[in-house]
């Protein structure tokens, strides 16, 4: 797999977890602070209807999408060589 589709991949799983912890906040009406990634609150107003904030840095994202698109790609490269050795 190249480095390119790796990031891709990547890319998508920090999409994916911006959007869960926001899912999964604004079901539990919670809150969730993750330093230099993410805040979430989760609260109801006066009417008792329910109301979600997201403060997301965007460093945070990209720094996960770029972690986890080295580390795909550095699986993939060392399955590859398992595979050739065998």
């Amino acid at each position: 797999m190249n480095f390119a589709k790796s990031l891709g991949i990547g890319i998508v799983v920090a999409l994916l977890t911006l959007l869960v912890i926001f899912i999964v906040t604004f079901l539990t009406n919670g809150s969730l602070s993750i330093p230099a990634f993410v805040v979430v609150e989760s609260t109801t107003n006066e009417v008792g209807a329910p109301e979600t904030s997201m403060f997301f840095n965007p460093l945070g994202p990209i720094g996960l999408a770029l972690v986890a698109g080295t580390l795909i790609w550095l699986a993939g490269k060392g399955s590859k060589r398992a595979g050739r050795k065998q």
